[in-house]
């Protein structure tokens, strides 16, 4: 059974992770909705850091959008080869489309992260 939880060990918390990831990862534009940064990691897991500024909107809007990602990397991350560390950053799109997708586009996006 495959483990769909999201652990404080998967994700990117300090600033320094989030200024490598973003100084020396692959950046990956998916239209208005979102940026990819990534890069591989030793550490044999996945880790995700997002960044919701306040041009998306007020506290409900970004928490809504940090949810919809963390939701989709939630559900995907059994499949993304190899170890990667991922800072996503929220553009206003995230909030207002639909979830079905958001979920298409950021999952094809991510899978295709390499």
């Amino acid at each position: 059974m495959q483990d769909f939880s999201f652990k404080k060990t998967e994700r990117l918390a300090k600033r320094p992770e989030f200024k490598k990831v973003m100084d020396e990862g692959k950046k990956n534009r998916v239209d208005r909705l979102c940026i990819i940064f990534s890069i591989p990691n030793e550490l044999g897991r996945k880790r995700l850091g997002i960044i919701a500024s306040k041009k998306i909107g007020n506290a409900v809007a970004r928490n809504r959008a940090k949810r919809r990602i963390r939701e989709v990397f939630r559900q995907i991350k059994h499949r993304i080869e190899p170890a990667l560390d991922i800072v996503v950053i929220s553009g206003k799109d995230m909030v207002t489309l639909p979830h079905r997708v958001i979920e298409k586009k950021l999952s094809n996006a991510l899978l295709t992260e390499r």
